[in-house]
């Protein structure tokens, strides 16, 4: 593996600009600095990139040509497996040693389950982009102006690709808050009225009257204009609302921008780990006001029921591609708090059969039940019935899978797409038997006001 360290003055967002002539870049950013975390990677031109939309499948090679194959899981294993042949894998606790990064959109549904589509797309990106990054940059988060250059590749062409980004980085400047142009309020106009929003929750509560549902995830999408270019409105949500599991990454003129709180899957060889979240109220600048709505979290029967409905489909779709005995439930129903909102939170583990892989999880499990309901095709069927648009990369996941075996992938939440000038917000929440229309609408706003307030966008009823 080739290295190369430089110091530099300049965030990962400005080092994601400044970078801006070299292709198929992709930011995976924990601004909220997660314990023993403490590197955001940067990919960029990767050897082989996936495109996926509907049912055709595109492989573009770096070197150029255009394919189409017939299985996006095939395809992806194949790209891992070529990295994995260029070298040697360092065998060390590297948050990332080359593999795949990209994002998987919530409409990759139709691949693993009967489930139509027929909703119309709300933007030009497609269903899911996935690069094979031999190339790619440990941004330090703790010591700061730190960065590694790294490549799996150790030909004279990776070292000149490596020099390049190398003299790029050294002595630059990127963009400071100053180059922000927006001016006033925008209106974030919603996908539903809120009167459509509040008789859909009760459509969903007559499906669970009927036995048809128990718990079903309904969300309403956000369009605002803004002026601003998105790297720039990325980097300022992240100075304001720090995620853990945040990224972005640009294709084909539009731009996703996510700050997600919380994670699909989480791979360590054959150890998984998923974070599934339901639950949420607004944050108080107030600290005992705060720490009783924390307490109102932890004690809310509704809340801790949407909970545990998620957590017993997860053990079911953990179940079925983890050996007998190893899927656990930790820390069930414990407070997350982010800078906004807290969350109600718990832990599903297990261990893969053997010969089994991050593919496999994903086609026992996609999309996560989070953000899906119970059960999960009848919860998929409802959404499309109920929501006008795709929802995109929203509620899809971004992430990385290593040559090494070790991952991790978001539940896209608090994810923004930036295209032709608008910006995309999606805010929603888990409707029970015991959702209060009006309670449910509000959760939904809150849950992206951070974003939206960041954006200078209002909603109004």
């Amino acid at each position: 593996m080739l290295q190369i360290d430089i110091e530099t003055d300049q965030g990962a967002s400005q080092i994601y600009d400044l970078l801006d002539r070299f292709s198929g870049k992709i930011l995976l950013d924990d601004s909220a600095r997660r314990q023993g975390q403490r590197y955001s990677l940067l990919g960029l031109l990767p050897r082989t990139t996936l495109v996926i939309r509907d049912k055709r499948f595109l492989l573009k090679r770096r070197e150029g040509g255009l394919e189409i194959v017939g299985d996006f899981l095939s395809a992806a294993r194949i790209m891992l497996s070529e990295l994995s042949g260029l070298g040697e894998i360092p065998r060390n606790e590297r948050v990332f040693s080359g593999g795949l990064m990209g994002f998987l959109g919530y409409e990759l549904n139709q691949h693993f389950e009967q489930v139509s589509v027929a909703n119309p797309r709300d933007s030009g990106l497609p269903d899911a982009v996935l690069g094979a990054y031999d190339l790619w940059l440990e941004i330090d988060e703790e010591r700061k102006g730190t960065v590694r250059i790294l490549s799996l590749d150790e030909t004279e062409s990776a070292e000149e690709r490596m020099a390049a980004i190398a003299n790029v980085l050294q002595g630059a400047s990127g963009f400071s808050a100053e180059e922000e142009r927006s001016t006033g309020e925008s209106l974030a106009i919603s996908s539903f009225s809120k009167s459509t929003y509040l008789s859909h929750i009760r459509a969903i509560q007559d499906y669970i009257r009927a036995g048809d549902v128990y718990q079903v995830n309904l969300t309403q999408r956000f369009l605002l204009p803004v002026n601003d270019r998105p790297i720039v409105l990325f980097e300022k949500i992240r100075r304001q609302h720090g995620a853990p599991f945040g990224a972005f990454m640009e294709w084909d003129g539009a731009a996703i921008s996510s700050h997600s709180p919380e994670s699909f899957v989480k791979l360590r060889g054959p150890h998984i780990e998923s974070q599934p979240i339901k639950g949420t109220i607004g944050r108080s600048p107030n600290p005992v006001i705060d720490e009783a709505l924390k307490s109102d979290l932890l004690n809310s029967e509704k809340d801790k029921a949407e909970l545990a409905m998620i957590v017993d489909l997860m053990r079911n779709d953990f179940s079925r591609v983890c050996r007998p005995g190893t899927v656990t439930v930790h820390d069930h129903a414990h407070i997350q708090t982010a800078p906004t909102v807290h969350h109600l939170v718990s832990r599903v583990c297990g261990r893969l059969k053997e010969g089994l892989d991050f593919f496999d999880f994903l086609k026992a499990a996609w999309p996560g039940g989070s953000i899906t309901g119970a059960p999960k095709i009848r919860a998929m069927e409802v959404i499309n019935e109920l929501e006008p648009l795709r929802r995109g990369p929203y509620t899809g996941s971004i992430g990385y899978l290593g040559v090494d075996g070790r991952g991790e992938w978001n539940i896209a939440i608090r994810t923004v797409v930036f295209e032709n000038g608008y910006a995309r917000v999606h805010g929603g929440g888990g409707i029970v038997i015991d959702s209060n229309d009006e309670a449910e609408y509000a959760e939904s706003v809150v849950k992206v006001a951070g974003i939206l307030k960041a954006l200078k966008g209002v909603v109004k009823d």
